[in-house]
C-alpha cells in the first residue's frame, strides 16, 4: 500500500513544509501518524513495506523518516542501512518503537536512526522530534551547499566557467585509461587565444577578461557533455574529446575558431579575435597513448598552427616532431 497526502500548509525552519516519509507496515498507525504530521504543517508520504519505502525515498527530497523498528521481511535497522547507502545527502531518521530495553536502542542508533519515539505516537512528542530534526536536515542542506560550491570552486575555474589545470590532469588520466581499457578513441584540443598579450596590453586587462570568459562560455556551448573542456593556463584552453578521432576533432576544432571568432566580435577589443588549435587523437599517435604522450602530440600541432600564421586548425602528425626541431 502507498499513499500520497496533500500539500500542508508550513512547517518551523522551513522554507516550505517538509517532506515525511512514515514507513510501518500497521496501516492504522501509519495513518494516525500521518494526519498528525499533516496538523503540524507537514505533507506526509505512507509506505507500509520496505518495497514501499525505499520507492518512495529521495534522498535530495525526503526532509525526515518515521520509520518503525520491527516490521516483517526488512526491518527498520536493515532498511536504515539500505536507505543510509542509497542517499549522499543525510536525511534524519526517527524509530518508532514500543522497544524499551537498552540493547534495542543500541541497535537502532547502530544502525543509523537519530532519535526514537514511543507507541502510541504522542502529538507533542512528535512536534518536538520534528522539529529538532528538520532543524538538523536544514543544516545539513545548508552544509552539503556550501561544500559544493567549495568542491566546485576547487574544480573549475571562476573566471571562464570551465575546469581548471589539476581537473584537467584527473580527468585525461582517468579518460585515457578508460580509452585503454575499452580501446576507445580519445582527442585532445590545445588552444591558444592569439595575440592575447595585446588585447591585456591596449584595451586593459577588464577586456582581457571578458575575451577569456567569451571563449570559456563558447566552450562549454559547443562541447558535448562527456567532453571536458578546461582552462589551461592564461590565454591556454584544452578540450578532452572522448569517442572522438583525430578528423572528428579537427571538425570540433574548426567549429571553436569559426564561433570564437563571431562571438568575440561582441567584445570591445578592435574586431574579432582569432584562436590558434592544435589536435591529435589516439588514432595518429606513433606511440603508446599516455598523458604526456597525447599533450605533447596536441602541443606540437599547436605549436605548428602557430607557426604557420596562427588563425587556424592543424593536426598532429609524426613528422611534426621533426619539423619543430
Amino acid at each position: 500500500m502507498f499513499e500520497v497526502s496533500d500539500a500542508g500548509h508550513g512547517a518551523a525552519n522551513q522554507e516550505g513544509p517538509a517532506r515525511v516519509l512514515i514507513v510501518d507496515d500497521e496501516v492504522v498507525t501509519a495513518r494516525a501518524v500521518a494526519q498528525t504530521v499533516r496538523r503540524l504543517g507537514h505533507d506526509a508520504k505512507i509506505a507500509n513495506s520496505w518495497t514501499d519505502a525505499v520507492r518512495a525515498f529521495d534522498g535530495l527530497r525526503t526532509d525526515l523518516v518515521l520509520m518503525d523498528a520491527v516490521m516483517p521481511g526488512v526491518d527498520g535497522f536493515k532498511l536504515t542501512r539500505l536507505l543510509r547507502s542509497r542517499s549522499d545527502s543525510y536525511v534524519p531518521i526517527v524509530f518508532l518503537t514500543a522497544l524499551t530495553d537498552h540493547d534495542a536502542k543500541r541497535a537502532c542508533v547502530a544502525a543509523g536512526a537519530d532519535d526514537f519515539l514511543a507507541k502510541p505516537v504522542d502529538e507533542l512528542e512528535l512536534s518536538l522530534r520534528l522539529t529538532a530534526m528538520l532543524r538538523i536536515r536544514s543544516l545539513t542542506r545548508r552544509l552539503e551547499a556550501q561544500r559544493a560550491t567549495l568542491d566546485r570552486m576547487a574544480r573549475f575555474d571562476s573566471l571562464t566557467g570551465v575546469g581548471n589545470r589539476r581537473t584537467f590532469e584527473e580527468r585525461l588520466a582517468s579518460e585515457i585509461a578508460r580509452s585503454r581499457r575499452h580501446g576507445r578513441p580519445l582527442a585532445l584540443l590545445m588552444m591558444d587565444l592569439d595575440h592575447f598579450k595585446q588585447v591585456n596590453d591596449d584595451y586593459g586587462h577588464g577586456v582581457g577578461d571578458e575575451l577569456l570568459a567569451t571563449f570559456g562560455r563558447m566552450l562549454n556551448d559547443i562541447t558535448r557533455s562527456c567532453d571536458f573542456p578546461c582552462r589551461y593556463g592564461g590565454e591556454e584552453f584544452a578540450v578532452i574529446a572522448t569517442e572522438t578521432r583525430t578528423i572528428d576533432a579537427m571538425q570540433l576544432g574548426e567549429r571553436i575558431r569559426m564561433q570564437f571568432r563571431e562571438r568575440s566580435r561582441s567584445v570591445s577589443a578592435g574586431g574579432p579575435r582569432s584562436v590558434s588549435i592544435g589536435v591529435c587523437g589516439s588514432d595518429v599517435l606513433d606511440r603508446a597513448l599516455g598523458a604526456s604522450e597525447l599533450k605533447e602530440a596536441a602541443d606540437t600541432a599547436l605549436y605548428r598552427a602557430k607557426h604557420l600564421g596562427r588563425n587556424r586548425v592543424v593536426p598532429f602528425r609524426p613528422s611534426l616532431r621533426l619539423q619543430a626541431v
